[in-house]
């Protein structure tokens, strides 16, 4: 869909466009000087091994982080032609590591038609990493001119 974003055109089931992110470790500690979430287990890779959370002796990226791309599939998708979040509700299932590849994915399931101004979509919002593992599953819904 390359044309405007309008609630009459988007059809059910619909794919958003996707975003894909290469994560590292400076991606996370940008992250961490933005949001001023410095926890060693974002930041310190040394302390993160030693500690081994989860198993994996590795940093993780922010749980934060990965709402913030999974939001940014809804905003590039329909801000630019006045749509808007109406809300939204992320659950993170495993962290996130530096070298994974993460796609971010939203679908259309259902559509509210109301006033020209307040008719909005429901959309499942979902992350996978390189494997194929799902990282975070979400709903949300967005008003559409």
């Amino acid at each position: 869909m390359s044309q405007k974003v309008k609630f009459e055109d988007v059809e059910l089931d619909y794919e958003l466009p996707p975003l894909e992110i290469h994560v590292t470790q400076e991606l996370i500690t940008r992250f961490a000087c933005g949001s001023l979430d410095f926890n060693p287990i974002h930041v310190d890779p040394v302390w993160a091994k030693e500690v081994n959370l989860f198993g994996i002796g590795s940093t993780i990226a922010h749980g934060q982080w990965t709402i913030a791309l999974m939001t940014q599939v809804i905003t590039n998708w329909c801000y630019a032609d006045g749509g808007r979040l109406k809300s939204i509700d992320i659950k993170l299932i495993r962290p996130v590591l530096p070298g994974d590849t993460v796609k971010f994915y939203g679908k259309v399931v259902v559509k509210h038609p109301r006033t020209k101004e307040m008719s909005f979509v429901d959309l499942e919002l979902y992350a996978d990493n390189q494997n194929g593992d799902k990282v975070a599953v979400g709903k949300a819904q967005a008003y559409l001119p």
